[in-house]
């Protein structure tokens, strides 16, 4: 041991084992010190870490040797522990530990030469008469390769002489392999080990991998371990361990253990290593593989069996305190308690030879039931990169009752376990576990080539335009806190479609936006499509849609381009299995949630499909032609029904306006997507000048809740707020799309007309259920439950029995207003919401705290039908289903005296003037006006509307529109940072965004929203819309006048910083935002140190007294009104030039000039992604998988054959060839070498 002890510790790796030594230090009391690079910022091995210090941007840096000895002497460390891989076995980084002082945990730099270069240690080996394979020494050609292959004896191994892990090695059974080869593994050994030598090896055929852990003191003690069998492997990298061997007898283990005792004798062995052999299954006889000179990947399994803590005993041997190291190695012997068993997770792709695969894990759960141990560095929301190895987990059983029992663990523990969002071999072991070999002990080096393995899921090959995994009802109850609930777009296709493979309506399917995606399924299932016509073919013969159909294993479906309408839906019997986020498996691909990876889907993704009994289906069950919905795009306008309100005539609307909407078809924009269907028609009149202090705009209000499918009229433009679209704004809504009728929507296509018609809530009530019948009766046909004529008759006879309600109308009930009571209006808004709000059109927060207020009271009720309340400024929106939950029981009192539940609530009811409410006030930086925000204008200027008031500077136009004097961005920048901002609702652009007004009714600046709204505003922007302040949570359309950006306050799984597990959403109602201004290099830092837990903001807990507040607002009230006295002078002036303006671009759409017009369908749509060979002859090459362009094989102009290799990509430290499609002339390559790239992405062109 060494003399001084060591007292702190750097870890100077990553991922699992970085977590493991730090488990190691805290059992013994040491402190230690965690380094990462910037990939690596969110890992369990830093958010754990007590200590820890980023070694900087690049991924490498955990190679670099000086960093590490900078960082281990800044931070006091005086021991280093390498772990595996990286520079563990560097001898150079050893050497230098020492040099400086710090104790390197591991062998001594000259033990590690002795046995760095496998060709030196084969040496040393014989020296010690441990039996080696025939083999050469380095090797300095392919000809010289060749040579000794021949003298060997074909099968031969190529073998890069540094490092291990698989790296570096081929299997060569022919000569030409041999020749091919060796520039590989000469490659692959130079860039994972530093060092390029090769060397050929004999290859057994029928080879158990087997290994011997040793520990030595470093002065010829040496005690070795219970052999550990690692046979079963890929590209020579094991992925099951177990101890003790079920090959290995009492005399081989003796002699094994024999060998390598003398090994570790005779190099004067310290510290953990392993020494491998192979093993001939047919034989019985051994030879020396290799030592390595760390501690191994699987010494889990072996601390399992026999109670030792081998990372403990490498700790104390070099002076750290404890017990847990033997006094005397030499006495020591270990016991064998059972077996123990280790598989390793990785996020690879076993059915397409391991490939590795990258994103975000959207689930991670370890099992609960059965007693296991689970090394790893991931945690549901870590995002798996391309930088380095697979490795996600290890996996331990341990069974003192021995292999059978270790075994059973095993199965049950991989059952348990959960891996979900990145394509892992999760499946692909429990398949080897499952495997009656395995359990027989035959388990050989080519164990995993008899493993007959086809995951349960859909690969995509081509993804289509906008392909994504959508489930009905999508998000559920977070509409308060502006999370869309996503899901299909034409829900009623999607159940169909489900309804069709026996599924439920939750159950996850494929929405598909114009064009279709082709699809490979790796096992036997069940499909159909619905929706929009599109031509379906299986193997390249066509099915028909509206009808379930069989997929045998291995067969391609493709769905080509819709027709009649925009979506088509495509359902899997069981479901699509991703992971759920927030409830729900859909995509909101705005939001980069749920789905696969949070967006759309592309080439080379694979998702699993959920388990379904296909031998209870009647496949062929089809959708009767009646109830299949009608589609009109290109035949004839859609006809949508609709309900009126919340804010139609006379109040925010003329009577003529209603009429004009009721009567006039609106032709669909070409910028409409999942948010939202822009339409263009008639500009409203509206029966009001302006918004008032909601804005200067008569479409503005005080930031209020909306309705899925209410008509949004955003300035001039109506827009149907879709599945994607935001749950708080401020602008009027005069009808709301039924559920039943909203599908249409979904369906249109920009040119289309729709033609609103008003329905009744008796006839919204009854379209509801008679779906809801269908849906229900096709399912079960599809079950086998009921025949298809049984089922058409029983949907013949369906009666709805409507309950008692109110007369159809915009106002639904009026509560006046007295001494005690503001006043307040019930509002209809569709057959899903009622729309309460308060008093008049002014912003008072005493009103804001009633809706605080009465929604306590709902949510403590725990009503049935309730699903949930989202408050507005002085509002709140009431979601009841109302098959449960009729809406005369939410409105009014009962003819059997009984209250409505809206009365019970005000009877409930605190006075605002005595309510203290708890908050907080959290302080943020800003950067001013910055050049973010700047670009956004400047891209809307381009793209939307190049004049406007608020153009090209909107802090310029905030303070021309509120009067404010002397230099104008200053004047601003003043009363923003000044400025108080009270959060009164989520959601104002989605995703948790605030809705805040200044406290102090001085700082309160007034603006109208952008006319038309931008189509992109990035992510942290801070605007202000009316007299409210928001931030953007994330990149959206938006209508704020921006003026500066602030950190994120959305967090999708809030692993670091303030926020609630399971609430991804920064701020909270009544909470107070304060800003102090940063620059903008500033602010890139904060923001990323917030993003990776590195950055503490500051957060206060206070509490808010109405009342006090009440006499601050009397006792400001002069300025107050002087201040508005301004406003409106300013506001009167800005209207006229934007009224001006507005001619002229009416003028110019009018004539055909408008720039902001599209014709291109698939931009049209919003949601494509940018393909720079759109539209060019030939075929596109993309990226498989997510990694570094490591070689561009083939030069421009060069005629190619199908399956040459074009590009090698290297990603999670493999290479990856993409092959030519096809034959012909590479015409294009739009990626250089070291690029990084995603999957899917384009590469180059052959044509």
């Amino acid at each position: 041991m060494t003399q001084a002890p060591i007292t702190k510790l750097l870890v100077a790796n990553r991922g699992e084992i970085s977590c493991r030594a730090q488990r190691a230090c805290k059992k013994l009391g040491m402190p230690c010190v965690a380094v990462f690079t910037d990939p690596d910022a969110l890992s369990l091995h830093v958010l754990q870490a007590e200590e820890s210090v980023c070694l900087g941007a690049s991924p490498k840096e955990y190679l670099n040797a000086g960093k590490l000895i900078e960082v281990a002497k800044s931070t006091g460390c005086d021991a280093v522990f390498p772990g595996y891989g990286f520079l563990s076995e560097n001898t150079d980084f050893a050497a230098l530990c020492e040099e400086n002082g710090i104790a390197f945990i591991g062998p001594t730099a000259d033990t590690m030469r002795m046995f760095a270069q496998k060709h030196t240690a084969r040496e040393l080996a014989e020296k010690a008469e441990v039996p080696v394979l025939a083999g050469s020494p380095l090797l300095s050609s392919d000809v010289e390769a060749l040579e000794y292959a021949k003298q060997v004896g074909l099968p031969v191994l190529l073998k890069a002489t540094g490092g291990g892990g698989g790296i570096g090695i081929h299997i060569c059974r022919t000569e030409e392999e041999v020749v091919t080869n060796y520039a590989s593994a000469s490659r692959q050994g130079a860039a994972a080990f530093g060092d390029a030598g090769v060397f050929v090896e004999k290859y057994v055929q029928r080879a158990r991998h087997i290994e011997v852990q040793i520990f030595g003191d470093g002065k010829g003690n040496v005690v070795t371990f219970p052999e550990r069998e690692c046979s079963i492997q890929r590209r020579h990298q094991k992925i099951l361990e177990e101890t003790p061997s079920p090959f290995v007898q009492a005399p081989l283990r003796a002699e094994l253990q024999g060998a390598a005792l003398r090994l570790g004798q005779i190099a004067k062995y310290r510290s953990a290593g392993t020494v491998e052999f192979i093993v001939d299954d047919e034989t019985g006889k051994f030879y020396f593989l290799e030592v390595n000179c760390r501690l191994q990947v699987e010494h889990g399994i072996t601390e399992m069996i026999t109670g030792v803590d081998l990372v403990a005993w490498q700790l104390q041997q070099q002076g750290a305190k404890g017990s847990d190291l033997p006094s005397d190695l030499a006495a020591f012997t270990p016991r064998i308690n059972g077996a123990a068993i280790e598989v390793r997770i990785c996020a690879e792709d076993p059915a397409h030879n391991y490939r590795p695969c990258t994103g975000v894990l959207g689930l991670v759960a370890w099992p609960q039931q059965v007693e296991t141990r689970v090394d790893t560095w991931v945690e549901t929301g870590v995002e798996v990169s391309a930088y380095y190895d697979s490795l996600l987990a290890k996996l331990m059983v341990h069974s003192p009752e021995g292999r059978p029992a270790a075994i059973a663990k095993l199965r049950q523990a991989l059952e348990e376990t959960q891996l979900k969002g990145v394509c892992s071999n999760l499946e692909f072991l429990r398949v080897i576990a499952a495997d009656p070999r395995y359990p027989a002990g035959d388990t050989t080096t080519k164990f995993v080539e008899g493993v007959d393995y086809a995951p349960h899921a859909v690969e995509v090959v081509d993804a289509g335009l906008q392909t994504t995994v959508q489930d009905y009802p999508g998000r559920v109850a977070l509409w308060s806190v502006g999370v869309p609930p996503s899901g299909p777009m034409d829900d009623f296709s999607h159940r169909l479609a489900n309804a069709l493979v026996g599924n439920g309506d939750a159950a996850a399917a494929l929405e598909i936006t114009l064009t279709g995606p082709t699809l490979t399924f790796l096992a036997e299932t069940v499909v159909a499509v619905c929706g929009a016509e599109a031509p379906v073919t299986r193997d390249g013969v066509e099915v028909p849609m509206w009808q379930s159909f069989l997929v045998r294993r291995g067969q391609t479906v493709h769905v080509g381009a819709t027709s009649g309408g925009s979506r088509a839906y495509l359902a899997i019997a069981g479901g699509l299995d991703v992971p759920d986020y927030l409830g729900s498996k859909s995509t909101f691909p705005g939001g980069a949630m749920g789905g696969h990876q949070g967006r759309a889907l592309r080439p080379g993704d694979l998702l699993p499909m959920g388990a379904a009994d296909l031998s209870s289906l009647a496949v062929g069950a089809s959708v009767p032609l009646d109830w299949r919905p009608q589609f009109c795009s290109g035949v004839q306008d859609w006809v949508v029904g609709v309900l009126p309100g919340p804010q139609a005539d006379p109040d925010y609307f003329t009577h003529e306006d209603i009429q004009t909407l009721f009567s006039t078809p609106y032709k669909i924009h070409h910028n409409s997507n999942r948010l939202g269907i822009r339409m263009e028609g008639p500009r409203p009149k509206f029966a009001r000048l302006d918004g008032g202090e909601g804005g200067s705009h008569p479409s503005n209000v005080h930031d209020h809740v909306y309705a899925i499918g209410a008509l949004n009229f955003t300035g001039d433009m109506p827009i149907c707020l879709m599945v994607d679209g935001p749950s708080l704004g401020g602008f009027v809504c005069p009808a709301t799309i039924t559920t039943t009728e909203l599908w249409k929507m979904g369906q249109v296509r920009p040119g289309d007309a729709v033609q609103f018609k008003k329905l009744s809530i008796e006839e919204a009530y009854i379209e509801r259920l008679t779906v809801d019948n269908q849906v229900a009766l096709l399912c079960q046909v599809a079950r086998g439950a009921k025949s298809a004529q049984a089922a058409e008759a029983e949907a013949a006879e369906f009666q709805v029995t409507v309950p008692e309600t109110p007369p159809t109308s915009a106002v639904l009930r009026v509560i006046p207003a007295s001494a005690s009571h503001p006043g307040a209006q019930v509002r209809l808004a569709g057959d899903r919401y009622v729309f309460l709000e308060y008093g008049p059109m002014e912003l008072d927060i005493g009103l804001r705290v009633r809706v605080h207020e009465i929604e306590h009271y709902l949510a403590e009720m725990k009503i049935d039908g309730l699903i949930e309340t989202s408050p507005g400024v002085r509002s709140v929106m009431i979601e009841y289903d109302q098959r449960r939950l009729p809406l005369a029981k939410l409105l009014q009192a009962s003819r059997a005296g009984l209250n409505s539940i809206i009365d019970e609530g005000e009877q409930n009811m605190r006075p605002a003037d005595n309510v203290t409410l708890p908050h907080r006030i959290i302080h943020l930086p800003l950067a001013f006006n910055d050049k973010w925000t700047n670009e956004a204008i400047s891209r809307y200027m381009r793209s939307v509307r190049s004049e406007a008031p608020y153009l090209p500077s909107n802090v310029e136009f905030v303070a021309a529109n509120n009067g404010l004097e002397g230099d104008p961005i200053e004047a601003v920048r003043k009363v923003l940072f000044e400025a108080s901002y009270m959060v009164l609702g989520l959601g104002d652009v989605y995703l948790g965004a605030p809705c805040a007004v200044p406290v102090d009714p001085r700082h309160r600046l007034v603006v109208p929203k952008y006319n038309p709204a931008r189509t992109s505003t990035p992510e942290g922007s801070v605007g202000i819309g009316g007299a409210y302040m928001c931030i953007y949570p994330m990149t959206s359309p938006g209508g704020y006048q921006l003026v500066g950006r602030t950190l994120p306050i959305w967090n999708p799984f809030t692993r670091t910083g303030p926020f609630q597990p399971g609430k991804p959403w920064l701020l909270r109602n009544f909470d107070q935002v304060k800003y102090y201004e940063v620059s903008e290099d500033e602010l890139e830092v904060l923001r990323a140190d917030f993003r990776n837990g590195r950055l503490e903001i500051r957060i206060e807990e206070a509490s808010f007294d109405v009342h006090e507040y009440n006499q601050f607002l009397k006792s400001v009230a002069g300025k107050y009104e002087k201040l508005r006295q301004r406003q409106r002078k300013a506001m009167a002036e800005q209207m006229a030039i934007d009224a001006e303006m507005l001619q002229k671009m009416d003028a110019a759409h009018r004539s055909g000039l408008s720039h902001a017009q599209s014709s291109v369908m698939r931009v049209a749509m919003g949601e494509n992604d940018s393909d720079p060979y759109e539209g060019q002859p030939g075929t596109a090459v993309t990226a498989a998988v997510t990694g570094t362009v490591w070689e561009i094989k083939v030069e421009l102009g060069t005629a190619v054959k199908a399956g040459d290799t074009l590009v090698v990509l290297e990603a999670m430290k493999m290479e990856y060839a993409v092959t030519a499609p096809c034959d012909g002339i590479l015409k294009h390559v739009c990626v250089q070498q070291a690029d990084m790239v995603q999957q899917g992405s384009p590469l180059c062109l052959v044509a």
